[in-house]
C-alpha cells in the first residue's frame, strides 16, 4: 500500500518514480526507515513511566544497551562526525538531485570539517586564497603534461606552502586569524582547489565561483546543524536513526529526484527558461584530457587543443540549449552516463554529443567519441565511427577516392622522390596513420631525408607525395549526407601568418567550370568517406577546372582562425546558428534511428528520445568503393 502510495503521488506530478525499484523493495525499505522511528518513540516512552512494560520496557533496554553516551567528551566530536556523516550526506544529494544545485562533489562535508577546526572566516579566506593560486598555476600544469598525481603533489605543496606562510605571518603580526589557518586540513584544501581550477578550465568563471560559493554555503548549513544541541544529543542515544538516513537517500534518488533548478547558469542569461525547452548539448573537446596509461602513439594534433569554442557555446546557449563541456578522453563514458541517468521516459530528451574532440591516442583515435556515444547509445554530430577509421588510413583513404571517381595526389616511393627533389619539385610527407595531420612540404634532397626520419621515427608509417598543380583551396561543405548539401564560400590559405580568407578568382585561370569542379569534388569526396553534418576538404584546382582532392577533414573545430569560421563568417552565418542546424540534424538522424529500431520489453519504460526540432530531410547518397 505505501509503495503504491509513492507511485500515485509520483504520477501525480509531486515526485519522479524512475521504476528502479520494485515495489516489493520499496516496502522492505519503508519498514526498514520506520523501524529505527518506532525504537526512537518507545526510547522516549520508556523514560517518561516509571515502571516500563511490555513493548515499553524494550525501549527502556534499547536506553540502557543501545546508546554512545558513555564515550568521553575528549572523544565526542570524533564520535559526533561518524554520527552526522549521513545527515551530511542526505543534504548534499538533497541540494543536488532534489534542488538541482551543482557543487562540488561532496566536498562541502569535508570543508564543514574544516569550519568546525578553525571557525568561518579564517576558513573562508583561505579557501579563497589557495582557490585563486591554483586557478592560475594549473593551466601551466595540465599544458606541461603533468600526470594526475604530479599535478595534485603540486598541489598539496602549494597548499602547504601558503598555510606556512600564514602561520608566519600570523606569528609576526600577532594575528590569530592568519595562526589558525595552519589547522585547515591540508588536504581537504588541495582537493577543494583542484575541483575549482578543473570547473574552471571546463565551463567558466562564473560557473566555478558559483559551484564553490554553493559548496560553501552547504557546508556552513551542514556546520550549523551540527552544533544544535539536541541534534548532538538524539544522535548519541539513538544511533539506529543512521539506518533511516541511509533508506531516505534511496527513497530521495528514487522519487524526489526533480533538480529543480538545473538549468539554472550563472553568467549566462540565455541558458534560463528556454534550456528545458530545447534540450542539452555536450560539447566534447581535446584541450587537457587525461593521458593514457602508456604514450604508445602522438595524441591528436594541436588545432584540437587550441580550438576556441566560446562562439560556438555561447550560440547554442543563445538558442536555447544547455550547454555541458566534456573531454574527450577516458573519464567521457562516465560523464555522459551520469548525465544521462535523469532520462528515463519519452517525454524527456537525451543530451546531443557535438562531436569537436580530435580522440586522444591510439589507433582510430578520430573515432573514438563516436564509439563511445554508440556504446552508451547517445545521440551525436558528424561520422559514424567506421568513417574516421577510413580517414585514418591515408592509402586506403586515396583507394576510397579514387574508386569513388575523385582525383587524388599520386604515391611515390623515397628514390622516386629524391628524384622529383632533384627537379625542384615540392613533396608532402605524411604519416599513413593520423591523416589529420598536415603534411611537410620539402623541395630538396637533403630536407626530404630529415623529414622523412623525424616523421617514421613519430609516426612510423610514411606517404610520400608529389605536390599536385593549381591553386590551393579549402571548401567547408554542411550536410553532404542530404540530397542538397550546401558548399560555404571557397577559402585560400592567408597570405600573411595563419589563417584562411576569401577566395579572390582571376578571370584569367579561374572560371565557373572551376567552381562547380571544386564544388562537385569537395561532396564527392564527403560522401565517398561516409562523412555528415559539416566537412572539410583541401583541393587544389587548375586553370582547366581539374581538381585534385589532398585532405578529407571530418572534424573540424570552430576556432577562431580555422577554415570553418572563416567560411561561416563569409556566407553571414554565426557559430550558434551552424551549431544549432548541426545539433538539430543529428536529433533528427536519431529519432529516425529510433523509430526504426523494433520495440523490445526491456526498454519499454526507458526509450530516450533527442530534442524535437522540425523533421529535415536526411536522405543521403554516399559512393561506396
Amino acid at each position: 500500500m505505501a509503495a503504491n502510495l509513492f507511485s500515485e503521488t509520483a504520477r501525480r506530478g509531486l515526485m519522479r518514480d524512475r521504476r528502479r525499484i520494485s515495489d516489493v523493495w520499496l516496502l522492505v525499505l519503508l519498514v526498514i526507515a520506520t523501524l529505527p522511528l518506532l525504537s526512537m518513540n518507545l526510547r522516549i516512552l520508556a523514560q517518561a513511566h516509571p515502571d516500563p512494560t511490555g513493548l515499553l520496557s524494550i525501549g527502556q533496554w534499547l536506553n540502557g544497551s543501545l546508546h554512545l553516551n558513555w564515550v568521553s567528551h575528549e572523544d565526542r566530536d570524533v564520535v559526533l562526525y561518524i554520527l552526522l556523516l549521513p545527515l551530511a550526506a542526505l543534504l548534499t544529494a538533497f541540494t543536488r538531485l532534489t534542488l538541482g544545485i551543482r557543487v562540488l562533489g561532496f566536498r562541502a562535508i569535508l570543508i564543514a570539517i574544516g569550519f568546525q577546526n578553525i571557525g568561518f572566516v579564517p576558513s573562508l579566506c583561505l579557501i579563497l586564497l589557495i582557490a585563486a593560486t591554483v586557478v592560475l598555476v594549473r593551466p601551466a600544469m595540465r599544458r606541461s603534461g603533468m600526470p594526475l598525481y604530479a599535478r595534485v603533489a603540486v598541489i598539496l605543496c602549494i597548499v602547504s606552502l601558503t598555510m606556512l606562510l600564514g602561520l608566519l605571518v600570523g606569528s609576526w603580526l600577532d594575528s590569530s586569524m592568519l595562526w589558525s589557518m595552519a589547522f585547515f586540513p591540508v588536504v581537504i584544501l588541495a582537493m577543494l582547489a583542484e575541483s575549482v581550477a578543473a570547473t574552471f578550465a571546463r565551463e567558466s568563471m562564473a560557473m566555478a565561483a558559483w559551484r564553490t560559493g554553493t559548496t560553501i554555503a552547504l557546508a556552513i548549513v551542514i556546520t550549523v546543524l551540527s552544533q544544535f544541541t539536541v541534534l548532538r544529543e538524539l544522535m548519541l542515544a539513538c544511533p539506529e536513526l543512521l539506518v533511516t538516513q541511509l533508506v531516505s537517500i534511496v527513497f530521495l534518488s528514487e522519487f524526489l529526484d526533480l533538480r529543480l533548478f538545473e538549468g539554472f547558469r550563472p553568467g549566462n542569461s540565455a541558458s534560463g527558461p528556454r534550456a528545458s525547452v530545447q534540450g542539452t548539448v555536450v560539447i566534447v573537446r581535446s584541450r587537457f584530457g587525461e593521458p593514457p596509461v602508456h604514450h604508445t602513439t602522438p595524441g591528436s594534433p594541436g588545432r584540437y587543443r587550441r580550438a576556441r569554442l566560446q562562439p560556438l557555446i555561447d550560440g547554442l546557449r543563445a538558442g536555447g540549449f544547455e550547454v555541458r563541456i566534456m573531454e574527450g578522453d577516458s573519464t567521457l563514458p562516465a560523464a555522459l552516463r551520469e548525465l544521462s541517468s535523469g532520462v528515463q521516459s519519452l517525454d524527456q530528451a537525451a543530451p546531443i554529443v557535438y562531436n569537436c574532440s580530435g580522440g586522444m591516442h591510439g589507433a582510430g583515435r578520430l573515432g573514438q567519441v563516436a564509439m563511445m556515444c554508440e556504446m552508451l547509445g547517445l545521440p551525436y554530430t558528424g561520422p559514424e565511427p567506421q568513417a574516421p577509421c577510413l580517414l585514418d588510413d591515408r592509402l586506403r583513404q586515396l583507394e576510397i577516392l579514387e574508386a569513388a571517381g575523385v582525383t587524388v595526389p599520386e604515391t611515390v616511393t623515397v628514390d622516386g622522390a629524391r628524384k622529383r627533389t632533384e627537379n625542384h619539385e615540392d613533396i608532402w610527407v605524411r604519416p599513413r596513420h593520423q591523416s589529420d595531420r598536415g603534411a611537410s612540404t620539402v623541395r630538396e634532397s637533403k630536407a626530404l631525408q630529415r623529414a622523412i626520419e623525424r616523421a617514421q621515427s613519430r609516426y612510423g608509417e610514411i606517404v610520400l607525395e608529389p605536390v599536385p598543380a593549381g591553386t590551393a583551396i579549402t571548401a567547408i561543405v554542411v550536410g553532404p549526407e542530404h540530397d542538397n548539401p550546401r558548399v560555404l564560400p571557397l577559402l585560400q590559405k592567408a597570405e600573411r601568418g595563419p589563417g584562411f580568407r576569401g577566395l579572390e578568382p582571376n578571370s584569367d585561370a579561374w572560371s565557373d567550370v572551376c567552381e562547380a569542379a571544386v564544388r562537385a569534388a569537395a561532396i564527392a569526396a564527403l560522401r565517398a568517406l561516409r562523412c555528415r553534418d559539416v566537412g572539410r576538404i583541401d583541393m587544389h584546382c587548375t586553370s582547366e577546372g581539374e581538381v585534385t582532392v589532398t585532405r578529407v577533414l571530418a572534424i573540424e573545430p570552430m576556432s577562431a582562425k580555422s577554415a570553418t569560421a572563416k567560411a561561416i563568417a563569409l556566407a553571414g552565418l554565426s557559430p550558434g546558428e551552424l551549431g544549432t542546424e548541426v545539433v538539430r540534424a543529428a536529433a533528427s538522424r536519431w529519432r529516425n534511428r529510433l523509430a526504426d529500431r523494433p520495440e523490445h520489453p526491456a526498454t519499454k519504460h526507458t526509450s530516450i528520445h533527442t530534442l524535437r526540432p522540425s523533421q529535415c530531410d536526411t536522405s543521403a547518397s554516399s559512393a561506396t568503393a
